[in-house]
């Protein structure tokens, strides 16, 4: 079963946002390659992600240490889902609303 993007909202309300509040960083640091999107064939990436979880995920990340999140971007194989990504998470720094077909489960931590 591929990694989707259902996978790692769940991954990351239950397991990784838990453990990054709790850590309280000062700075968020990302080192964003998008292997992940959807479009990287196997053995590149092979996962299902779309640009609108990683959209999603930056803005979860904006909560910690008072928004000083830093993303920078370091690789990828396929141009147009590097590009998707990227808008996708810029996008979301901007402060605009972040649009997904079914949303996560509330998250709480």
């Amino acid at each position: 079963m591929p990694f989707t993007s259902t996978t790692h909202f769940s991954y990351c309300r239950t397991v990784v946002m838990p453990i990054a509040n709790e850590f309280a960083p000062d700075v968020v640091l990302v080192s964003s390659g998008f292997d992940a999107v959807d479009g990287h064939a196997p053995p590149l990436g092979g996962y299902k992600l779309t640009a609108k979880c990683f959209s999603y995920l930056t803005r979860q990340l904006m909560d910690l240490a008072g928004g000083r999140l830093v993303l920078a971007l370091e690789g990828g194989h396929d141009l147009t889902a590097i590009c998707d990504a990227s808008e996708a998470c810029i996008s979301a720094l901007l402060g605009n609303e972040v649009k997904i077909a079914h949303p996560p489960l509330v998250w709480e931590y």
